[in-house]
């Protein structure tokens, strides 16, 4: 019995190859019951469908199947720098890893930075780099571009792949999201020399769609040979308000305690407003500015109280897909009675994990209080070493 091979290529374009001398010319039920535009495969899909001459029926199995396969070879695609052209499902992109899910090799997980181009054949959800988020079907470009089509009379102007910070990302909606992070430090020495040293902090947010809140903490304590060397804590709460997707209004209230420092209780409260320019799970940043009151009670000094402005700044981002993570956080209060007078605090430093949420960690705390009381030097430095746990 003769056969009919049918070959379909990414053109789109159907072709037939007989075999044993049949007719030229496909059925015209067959061509005008399949769509224009079926196929998103790259390499030729082969069907050999049994034909028997003159036999209506057997012809109308042909467009059955014919069809069918159509409809079930269309598939998204992803061509990776070095020519390999992938088709499947893509599933998502995030923390710069594709997704991509295949019936001849399961879920692949593709770097980001080797994909070339990448279309779908249905709508996805895009998320760029400065937030903006969009619905619509990836269409390839030029090289490390894409064009997203928003329905039928819409597409953007070609886009980086590196703009494209997530693709079909969990939408957030109204849930909360708790997340956290613990640090120990310390050593401890005798003999000759007898010195201990413990250091303690965290980090606790809860985030939904409008809604941050961030508790903090920090303990410090060092004695050497029986004589306290450091005596410090302190504690913060700040209220997040997103008036947009990137655009927040804050409240916060800090509370620091430093016995070297013969500072009893500085307490601050303040208002203002932030941007969260970044918010992805390798890179996060945001600014803020406001006014806050401060009021600092002193051991053996003459207690103060004055207005502030505030600058803040948050950092924290993944290199080498997560095996390093940089962060900085810094709080600058300017006094509006006398320029001379700032307090400057940050933490500076890296972490490397470890694996089922540890990770370690060097980091350098620097305070700066440009106006300390009495006999006491303004600058405050320490070189922690930590083990980390997030959840």
């Amino acid at each position: 019995m003769p056969t009919i091979q049918f070959m379909a290529r990414v053109s789109g374009d159907l072709r037939i190859i007989l075999r044993s001398g049949l007719p030229a010319i496909a059925h015209p039920n067959f061509l005008s019951a399949c769509p224009t535009r079926v196929f998103s495969v790259d390499t030729a899909v082969l069907i050999d469908l049994a034909w028997e001459r003159n036999t209506l029926k057997h012809d109308w199995k042909i467009v059955a199947v014919g069809c069918l396969f159509t409809s079930t070879a269309l598939a998204d695609t992803v061509t990776l720098l070095n020519g390999d052209r992938l088709s499947g499902t893509l599933v998502r992109l995030e923390t710069k890893t594709l997704w991509l899910k295949t019936t001849y090799a399961g879920t692949l997980k593709l770097p980001w930075a080797q994909v070339d181009q990448i279309e779908t054949d249905a709508p996805v959800r895009v998320r760029l780099a400065d937030g903006t988020e969009l619905d619509g079907q990836l269409q390839a470009d030029r090289a490390r571009q894409v064009r997203i089509r928003i329905g039928s009379l819409a597409e953007t102007a070609p886009l980086a792949l590196d703009r494209i910070d997530a693709i079909n990302p969990p939408q957030q909606g109204d849930r909360t999201v708790l997340s956290g992070r613990a640090s120990l430090g310390g050593n401890l020495a005798r003999g000759n020399t007898d010195a201990q040293t413990l250091h303690l902090d965290g980090e606790l947010v809860a985030r939904n769609a409008s809604q941050r809140v961030t508790l903090d903490g920090e303990l410090n304590e060092a004695a050497q040979d029986g004589v306290d060397t450091a005596s410090n804590w302190r504690l913060g709460m700040k209220y997040d308000h997103f008036a947009s997707e990137r655009t927040y209004f804050y409240a916060n209230t800090r509370f620091d305690h430093d016995g070297q420092a013969g500072l009893n209780l500085r307490s601050t409260l303040g208002v203002g407003a932030g941007r969260q320019l970044f918010e992805r799970d390798d890179l996060k940043l945001s600014l803020e500015g406001g006014l806050s009151l401060v009021n600092e009670d002193y051991a053996r000094a003459a207690d103060t109280r004055f207005p502030s402005a505030r600058v803040g700044a948050r950092y924290e981002q993944a290199f080498w897909q997560g095996r390093l993570t940089l962060f900085h956080n810094s709080d600058l209060l300017l006094s509006l009675e006398s320029l001379e007078d700032y307090l400057y605090q940050s933490r500076t430093g890296f972490r490397v994990p470890m694996g089922n949420g540890f990770s370690l960690g060097t980091q350098v705390n620097f305070d700066y209080d440009a106006v300390p009381a009495a006999g006491k030097g303004s600058t405050d430095t320490a070189l922690l070493f930590k083990l980390d746990y997030t959840i």
